[in-house]
């Protein structure tokens, strides 16, 4: 049964770590760790041009509930992500405007939920960085119980407190702060790789022998 209970802060990571992050695409991201850990289901709440990069605050809530998301935001740290998990309930928003507008306030660099927000357009209009899985007009409840800084699971993803949390406008995905220099070297190579391989596409020299070669091996014959 869940309880009410603050855990332990997590470890910061180097400044350099999390700005190099937050300058890849998730999709290049996703691939340096083998697709995996891309959250399902978060859309984007803001302009295209609003990107997201920070630590996670955690945050564990019974559905329609957001006490403990609102004392996440009282002692979130400027630069912190923090990070909702609500079950996937849409029958209640976790959050709207005034609280975005006390993130933006406090320097803290996004939210991300597995439920609903409202007051979706005052949020675009505020540039803060918001993703959820949909809008509902109807607020929360303010009672408990829940948890911060816990190991939660956030539209399918499991996210340690401290994890890296990079959004755009293709989702969210979630860097283990263990692994987070490495993915950080491979998701450089890969693009680079990518920006060469752009560059044979255009000078109409890429090497597309790959899709014949696969083809065959399957067993397919034409």
């Amino acid at each position: 049964m869940l309880d009410l209970r603050i855990g332990s802060s997590y470890t910061k990571l180097p400044q350099e770590i999390i700005d190099g992050l937050g300058a890849i695409s998730t999709t290049i991201i996703a691939d340096a760790m083998g697709t995996f850990n891309a959250m399902i289901g978060v859309a984007h709440f803001n302009n295209p041009d609003v990107q997201m990069v920070g630590q996670a605050l955690t945050v564990k809530t019974i559905p329609r509930d957001n006490l403990m998301f609102h004392k996440a935001i009282d002692i979130a740290s400027p630069g912190d992500v923090i990070v909702v998990e609500a079950g996937g309930d849409m029958s209640r928003a976790l959050l709207g405007d005034m609280m975005c507008m006390i993130g933006q306030k406090k320097c803290i660099s996004g939210y991300v939920v597995d439920g609903a927000i409202r007051d979706a357009e005052g949020i675009r209009q505020m540039g803060f960085p918001v993703f959820a899985k949909g809008v509902n007009p109807g607020g929360p409840f303010k009672e408990g119980p829940g948890q911060i800084n816990v190991c939660i699971t956030c539209a399918g993803v499991s996210v340690n407190p401290g994890d890296v949390i990079v959004g755009d406008n293709d989702g969210v995905v979630v860097v283990p702060y263990q692994q987070a220099a490495e993915v950080l070297e491979r998701a450089k190579a890969i693009y680079a790789h990518e920006q060469e391989m752009l560059n044979q596409i255009e000078a109409g020299t890429l090497d597309r022998s790959w899709i014949d070669e696969t083809i065959k091996k399957k067993g397919l014959k034409y």
